[in-house]
């Protein structure tokens, strides 16, 4: 288990559950997310390639569709780029009406499911699995079953006390598996077939050379663009602390005029050239 990759890597996550050969660990997902009871779903596969693991700002999500039409779309998101509720309802309007003819009848639109799986807080006090849809605000009637929102946080799911016989507690522990205990990974698998063949694919990519490169890879762009955002915050920081500083500095000057000291002495004191002294 040493050399296991990370499931929550959003590129082995795509590999795990973005295969149709493989479909059945995804409707397992999705049915433990869901609390659905889906048969079959088609996947709209995307080939990795290393300029698309390589873009910090791409996104490796996993769109299906439900043998009844309805969209899914899921994707991990560990890091907290403080865009996630409108970026979120972006994705959701953009695949909600992905494909629809200029002449087509709205009823021909579906449902369109969007879930989150962030290794952040979100939303302060709502569970750690938590569902959205349109509601009116007085009656709390439901306008329309066509929009649904899931955000899972991995902090609050840390928090719980785990029940084994809850499927999604299991699959969110088999997702963090690179930090949890190995018995209690290793009771999640003896537990569920589906996580079993999860487990076993898991242990196939990590064995791949090309796999681990590509997730070696992510985890590397996200890191350098991790270290630039943090640079660019104390450049900002130190910046605004010079101007702060020069900001004293006019008003300490403009203070010393009032009081009718010499143009060199308030120089002085405040480190102003004459010149721009005189301005004030």
């Amino acid at each position: 288990m040493s050399n296991r990759l990370k499931p929550l890597n959003d590129v082995v996550f795509k590999k795990i559950f973005g295969e149709n050969h493989d479909k059945e660990l995804l409707i397992g997902l999705l049915n433990a997310i869901l609390n659905s009871n889906i048969i079959d779903v088609q996947i709209l596969e995307e080939k990795l390639t290393i300029e698309k693991v390589s873009d910090k700002q791409g996104y490796l999500d996993i769109k299906a569709e439900c043998a009844n039409g309805d969209k899914i779309n899921i994707e991990v998101q560990l890091r907290d780029q403080k865009n996630m509720i409108p970026r979120t309802l972006f994705y959701w309007s953009r695949l909600y009406s992905e494909n629809f003819a200029k002449k087509a009848q709205y009823s021909s639109l579906r449902k369109t499911i969007v879930i989150n799986i962030l290794g952040f807080n979100l939303v302060q006090n709502v569970p750690y699995h938590s569902c959205y849809h349109i509601y009116e605000d007085g009656t709390r009637v439901k306008l329309t079953e066509l929009m649904e929102i899931h955000f899972i946080e991995f902090p609050k799911f840390k928090e719980l006390k785990k029940d084994m016989n809850n499927p999604l507690h299991r699959w969110l522990l088999f997702l963090q598996g690179d930090i949890i205990p190995k018995k209690v990974l290793k009771e999640v698998i003896r537990m569920d077939q589906l996580v079993q063949r999860a487990d076993e694919k898991l242990t196939f990519l990590s064995a791949d050379d090309e796999i681990r490169r590509l997730a070696e890879l992510r985890e590397k762009g996200i890191a350098d663009q991790i270290a630039r955002e943090e640079l660019a915050e104390e450049k900002g920081r130190t910046h605004g602390r010079h101007e702060g500083m020069k900001e004293g500095k006019i008003e300490t000057a403009k203070n010393m005029l009032q009081m009718g000291l010499p143009l060199d002495v308030i120089s002085k004191a405040t480190g102003i050239p004459i010149d721009e002294i005189k301005k004030l």
